[in-house]
């Protein structure tokens, strides 16, 4: 019977954050940061492995979670990084993906702007996404406002897809060429569609200043 440990986590965080001008990935978000939000809700559902892919500011997010030979917050954890993120968010996937066919029956692509999404609906579609034969669901996705959201489940056959798709292109084609195998799931949880990319946002996420928060990320890291 599969579980949800055969279900690998891929975490996107190679952006630059240019519009936010901090790594997002070391955002505050109440008692944790946006990273390791993510993490402990992977963590805590049995999830495998997890697969972090970080670009430029790689050094700095393992420096803060307490560098790269023990941080905590790392631990379980496989890093990879991107070594040229401006190809765009499809190069970081493929290189989450890169290897993992062999190694599980599907693949979760989490990006690290979208970090509120509720723990109860990654479990209740990591549970839909298992129930359902594979054949008939290869593909597992919230849906909300009439929008598919994150974070997204695809099935080890759909691997191939994500790596052959042209940089300039993205991914963006493959859900719509798969829709009679995709399960959508209702829910009222915005933020699996809403991404925290600006400052702005980042205080209608939390109530606080981009710059009141940051004094607080060294000490959550």
């Amino acid at each position: 019977m599969r579980s949800a440990q055969s279900i690998v986590p891929v975490i996107l965080a190679a952006g630059d954050s240019t519009r936010m001008g901090y790594p997002k990935a070391l955002l505050p978000l109440g008692g944790e940061l946006f990273l390791t939000r993510i993490l402990r809700v992977l963590r805590e559902l049995g999830m495998g492995v997890p697969r972090l892919v970080l670009g430029r500011a790689a050094d700095r997010v393992m420096e803060a979670l307490g560098g790269r030979t023990g941080a905590a917050a790392l631990d379980g954890v496989e890093v990879l990084v991107n070594p040229d993120p401006d190809r765009g968010q499809l190069s970081s996937i493929q290189l989450g993906f890169g290897g993992l066919e062999e190694r599980c029956d599907a693949a979760m692509i989490w990006p690290v702007d979208q970090p509120a999404v509720s723990g109860e609906l990654v479990r209740r579609l990591v549970a839909e996404f298992l129930a359902r034969d594979c054949r008939s669901c290869r593909i597992a996705v919230p849906f909300c406002g009439g929008r598919r959201g994150h974070p997204a489940i695809f099935h080890r056959t759909l691997f191939h897809e994500f790596m052959e798709a042209p940089l300039d292109k993205g991914a963006r084609g493959i859900i719509p060429r798969y829709e009679s195998e995709a399960l959508y799931l209702p829910t009222d949880d915005s933020a699996s569609v809403t991404d925290i990319d600006t400052p702005d946002e980042y205080r209608a996420l939390t109530g606080q200043s981009l710059a009141a928060a940051l004094p607080m990320a060294s000490r959550q890291a």
